[in-house]
């Protein structure tokens, strides 16, 4: 049982990364009449940095849940600037979620590596 869970999670993960690393529109999820959306971001290695986040800007409607995917194999936080979220340090295999509940442009950071940054804008 073991092995097809893993193989099943393995897929998944795959999946999140190709959809996150540059497909076009991407970040961007029509609006569904069922359960929120799901927007993913990834946070990759980067040769110029230590991280990046993939894509850097992303937009979600509100209700969105937005799910950041940490494949580096350093650790890395998701950290809103007003505060309003923050992933805590993890690891490469982790995720965070956080469900956007109003409009606005939302910046955020890694609280270990300064220089990577993001925003989500919701609509």
């Amino acid at each position: 049982m073991q092995p097809r869970l893993n193989a099943a999670l393995a897929t998944a993960m795959a999946a999140l990364t190709l959809a996150a690393c540059g497909a076009p529109g991407a970040a961007d999820l029509p609006a569904s009449p069922g359960p929120s959306p799901e927007v993913s971001i990834t946070v990759v290695t980067d040769p110029a940095t230590i991280g990046a986040y993939t894509p850097p800007a992303a937009t979600a409607r509100v209700g969105d849940t937005v799910r950041w995917t940490f494949t580096d194999e350093n650790p890395h936080t998701a950290t809103a600037d007003d505060g309003s979220f923050d992933s805590t340090t993890l690891s490469s295999g982790r995720t965070y979620s956080h469900t956007f509940e109003a409009p606005g442009t939302f910046a955020y950071h890694c609280e270990i590596h300064p220089s990577m940054h993001g925003t989500v804008v919701v609509s």
